[in-house]
């Protein structure tokens, strides 16, 4: 694990270049499908038209490959929730690649939006009003990408599924896959969400300092 100036710089840039692409996976999805080949998503890419773009079909490769380096990272350090987060994120990617429909799901790598701010809540570069700031921008990221829109962009991927006969181009059990992974990770993003806010609340009550990092 590269940990310059207390990043991992491997997470970083793997969060940075699938952010970049989870964006603007998102956007030709709601935004440009049409004009691409005249088809909503995505109901396109469930009716045998394939991915709506290259980025779409390469996207979660790279995040299923990234995800082998998080679980040696894991090992390596001794950290059970690197090894975890690994694991579920390789199986995820992995199931779905093998369905054929992981273009399906990369809109919803958005939310390593809020990874490339935490990589760098540890970087030695930063003062403490950086700090703080840097703090401050990452529970909003947070907030934002994994609370509301990823659950909005996966409720709707759902909901074009369940509305929908797909079922001459992918298996039914593709819904109950889809609706599972969602409850999965929503779930776990809920989890950390409540997990800041009380770390939040500890650091504004003088009980942490503003520096405390450390997961409690």
């Amino acid at each position: 694990m590269n940990a310059k100036f207390k990043i991992d710089w491997d997470a970083f840039v793997h969060a940075l270049v699938t952010s970049i692409g989870a964006v603007i996976c998102l956007y030709l999805t709601f935004n440009s499908a049409m004009d691409i080949r005249g088809t909503v998503e995505p109901l396109g890419s469930l009716l045998c038209n394939g991915p709506l773009t290259s980025l779409h079909r390469i996207l979660p490769s790279i995040t299923q490959g990234y995800a082998i380096c998080d679980i040696v990272n894991g090992f390596e350090v001794g950290t059970k929730d690197a090894m975890a987060h690994g694991a579920a994120t390789f199986a995820v990617m992995t199931l779905f690649i093998e369905l054929g429909a992981s273009h399906i799901i990369a809109p919803i790598l958005i939310m390593e939006c809020s990874t490339v701010i935490l990589t760098l809540l540890r970087a030695t570069f930063f003062g403490p009003k950086m700090q703080m700031a840097t703090q401050a921008v990452f529970v909003i990221s947070f907030f934002f990408w994994r609370i509301i829109v990823s659950p909005i962009s996966l409720f709707h991927a759902c909901w074009v599924m369940y509305t929908n006969d797909f079922s001459d181009c992918f298996p039914r059990r593709l819904f109950y896959i889809t609706s599972a992974f969602s409850i999965f990770f929503m779930s776990l993003n809920l989890y950390w969400f409540i997990k800041i806010v009380k770390k939040v609340r500890r650091k504004l009550s003088g009980k942490e300092g503003m520096g405390d990092l450390d997961r409690k």
